[in-house]
Protein backbone atom coordinates (compact mmCIF):
# COMPACT_ATOMS: atom_id res chain seq x y z
CA UNK A 1 0.00 0.00 0.00
CA UNK A 2 2.92 2.44 0.44
CA UNK A 3 3.91 1.99 -2.77
CA UNK A 4 0.39 3.12 -4.40
CA UNK A 5 1.14 7.14 -3.74
CA UNK A 6 4.76 6.64 -5.56
CA UNK A 7 3.32 4.76 -8.55
CA UNK A 8 0.50 7.07 -8.94
CA UNK A 9 2.91 9.85 -8.48
CA UNK A 10 5.22 8.77 -11.19
CA UNK A 11 2.07 7.70 -13.50
CA UNK A 12 1.22 11.54 -13.12
CA UNK A 13 4.58 12.78 -14.09
CA UNK A 14 5.12 10.93 -17.26
CA UNK A 15 1.38 11.57 -18.13
CA UNK A 16 2.56 15.27 -18.04
CA UNK A 17 6.07 15.00 -19.70
CA UNK A 18 4.37 12.58 -22.67
CA UNK A 19 0.74 14.28 -23.17
CA UNK A 20 2.11 17.76 -24.77
CA UNK A 21 4.51 16.03 -27.31
CA UNK A 22 1.50 13.25 -28.01
CA UNK A 23 -1.10 16.29 -28.18
CA UNK A 24 1.44 18.20 -31.06
CA UNK A 25 0.13 17.52 -34.40
CA UNK A 26 1.50 17.64 -37.69
CA UNK A 27 -0.65 20.16 -39.80
CA UNK A 28 -0.26 19.37 -43.14
CA UNK A 29 -2.83 20.21 -45.77
CA UNK A 30 -3.66 18.61 -49.27
CA UNK A 31 -2.89 20.89 -52.28
CA UNK A 32 -4.48 19.09 -55.41
CA UNK A 33 -3.01 20.17 -58.92
CA UNK A 34 -6.22 20.96 -60.85
CA UNK A 35 -4.38 19.96 -64.28
CA UNK A 36 -3.81 16.25 -63.18
CA UNK A 37 -5.62 15.72 -60.28
CA UNK A 38 -2.34 14.51 -58.26
CA UNK A 39 -2.39 15.72 -54.50
CA UNK A 40 0.80 16.93 -52.29
CA UNK A 41 1.16 17.25 -48.94
CA UNK A 42 2.16 20.86 -47.57
CA UNK A 43 3.01 20.97 -44.04
CA UNK A 44 2.72 23.91 -42.39
CA UNK A 45 2.62 25.68 -38.43
CA UNK A 46 0.67 28.67 -37.49
CA UNK A 47 0.43 31.01 -34.55
CA UNK A 48 -2.76 33.60 -34.43
CA UNK A 49 -4.80 31.85 -36.95
CA UNK A 50 -5.97 28.92 -38.65
CA UNK A 51 -5.94 27.78 -42.40
CA UNK A 52 -9.17 26.88 -44.03
CA UNK A 53 -7.52 26.22 -47.64
CA UNK A 54 -4.81 26.12 -49.40
CA UNK A 55 -5.02 25.92 -54.04
CA UNK A 56 -2.99 26.24 -56.59
CA UNK A 57 -2.87 28.61 -58.96
CA UNK A 58 -1.28 27.16 -62.07
CA UNK A 59 -1.34 30.40 -64.19
CA UNK A 60 -0.10 32.62 -61.73
CA UNK A 61 2.33 30.19 -60.42
CA UNK A 62 1.32 30.34 -57.27
CA UNK A 63 0.10 28.54 -53.80
CA UNK A 64 -2.70 30.85 -52.57
CA UNK A 65 -3.40 30.16 -48.68
CA UNK A 66 -6.30 31.04 -47.33
CA UNK A 67 -6.15 31.66 -43.37
CA UNK A 68 -8.36 32.68 -40.73
CA UNK A 69 -6.76 34.64 -37.83
CA UNK A 70 -7.28 34.95 -34.22
CA UNK A 71 -5.09 37.77 -33.97
CA UNK A 72 -1.13 38.63 -35.33
CA UNK A 73 0.54 36.10 -36.02
CA UNK A 74 2.88 33.86 -38.57
CA UNK A 75 2.93 30.73 -40.51
CA UNK A 76 5.84 27.95 -41.43
CA UNK A 77 5.27 26.49 -44.48
CA UNK A 78 7.10 23.59 -46.01
CA UNK A 79 6.91 23.84 -49.60
CA UNK A 80 7.74 20.63 -52.17
CA UNK A 81 9.64 21.44 -54.71
CA UNK A 82 7.88 19.53 -57.18
CA UNK A 83 4.99 21.65 -56.40
CA UNK A 84 5.97 25.04 -56.42
CA UNK A 85 9.52 26.46 -56.74
CA UNK A 86 11.33 29.75 -57.49
CA UNK A 87 14.65 29.37 -59.83
CA UNK A 88 16.50 31.50 -62.30
CA UNK A 89 17.98 28.72 -64.26
CA UNK A 90 19.67 26.12 -62.26
CA UNK A 91 19.62 28.30 -59.63
CA UNK A 92 17.08 29.01 -56.67
CA UNK A 93 15.50 32.16 -57.00
CA UNK A 94 13.17 34.52 -54.83
CA UNK A 95 9.53 33.92 -53.94
CA UNK A 96 7.81 36.39 -53.98
CA UNK A 97 5.10 36.49 -51.04
CA UNK A 98 2.09 38.37 -50.85
CA UNK A 99 -0.32 38.99 -47.96
CA UNK A 100 -3.51 40.04 -48.65
CA UNK A 101 -2.06 41.71 -51.92
CA UNK A 102 0.96 43.47 -50.27
CA UNK A 103 4.11 42.52 -50.32
CA UNK A 104 6.18 41.49 -47.22
CA UNK A 105 9.21 39.93 -46.10
CA UNK A 106 10.02 36.50 -44.86
CA UNK A 107 12.43 33.80 -43.99
CA UNK A 108 12.82 31.28 -46.01
CA UNK A 109 15.50 27.81 -45.48
CA UNK A 110 16.11 25.06 -48.25
CA UNK A 111 16.44 21.49 -48.63
CA UNK A 112 17.35 19.79 -51.92
CA UNK A 113 13.26 18.49 -51.98
CA UNK A 114 11.59 21.60 -50.44
CA UNK A 115 11.46 25.36 -49.13
CA UNK A 116 10.17 26.47 -45.97
CA UNK A 117 9.22 30.05 -45.32
CA UNK A 118 8.10 31.71 -42.38
CA UNK A 119 6.39 34.27 -42.92
CA UNK A 120 4.09 37.18 -40.28
CA UNK A 121 0.53 38.18 -40.96
CA UNK A 122 -1.62 41.34 -39.24
CA UNK A 123 -4.81 40.18 -37.68
CA UNK A 124 -7.82 40.50 -40.08
CA UNK A 125 -5.47 38.81 -42.93
CA UNK A 126 -7.47 36.20 -45.22
CA UNK A 127 -4.96 35.28 -48.03
CA UNK A 128 -1.46 34.84 -48.22
CA UNK A 129 0.03 34.05 -51.59
CA UNK A 130 3.38 32.65 -52.19
CA UNK A 131 4.35 33.45 -56.17
CA UNK A 132 7.13 31.27 -57.68
CA UNK A 133 8.36 30.96 -61.22
CA UNK A 134 7.04 26.64 -61.97
CA UNK A 135 4.58 25.06 -60.34
CA UNK A 136 3.98 20.99 -61.15
CA UNK A 137 4.40 20.39 -64.55
CA UNK A 138 1.58 20.95 -66.79
CA UNK A 139 2.60 17.44 -68.38
CA UNK A 140 4.27 14.16 -67.31
CA UNK A 141 7.27 12.70 -68.67
CA UNK A 142 5.22 10.17 -70.23
CA UNK A 143 3.40 12.94 -72.68
CA UNK A 144 6.81 14.58 -74.01
CA UNK A 145 7.52 10.84 -75.33
CA UNK A 146 4.27 10.41 -76.95
CA UNK A 147 4.57 13.98 -78.53
CA UNK A 148 8.35 13.00 -79.68
CA UNK A 149 7.27 9.85 -81.18
CA UNK A 150 4.12 11.75 -82.89
CA UNK A 151 6.44 14.16 -84.28
CA UNK A 152 8.82 11.77 -85.72
CA UNK A 153 6.03 9.90 -87.33
CA UNK A 154 4.88 12.54 -89.04
CA UNK A 155 8.17 13.99 -90.39
CA UNK A 156 8.45 9.74 -91.41
CA UNK A 157 5.84 9.74 -93.23
CA UNK A 158 5.54 13.26 -94.85
CA UNK A 159 8.91 12.65 -96.02
CA UNK A 160 8.17 9.31 -97.38
CA UNK A 161 4.86 10.86 -98.89
CA UNK A 162 7.41 13.42 -100.44
CA UNK A 163 9.46 10.44 -102.30
CA UNK A 164 6.29 9.42 -103.86
CA UNK A 165 5.08 12.28 -105.21
CA UNK A 166 8.66 13.02 -107.00
CA UNK A 167 8.39 9.99 -108.78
Amino acid sequence: MRTLPYVIMVIIIVSLGVAPVLAQTQNQFSVMDPSSGQSYPVNYEITGGTVSDMTLDTNATSIVISVQTTGSGSISVTLPRTLIDAKAGADDDQYFVLVDGADTDFNETKTTGDRTLAISFPDGTEQIEVIGTQVVPEFSNLTFVILTIAILSTIALSFKTRIKLGH
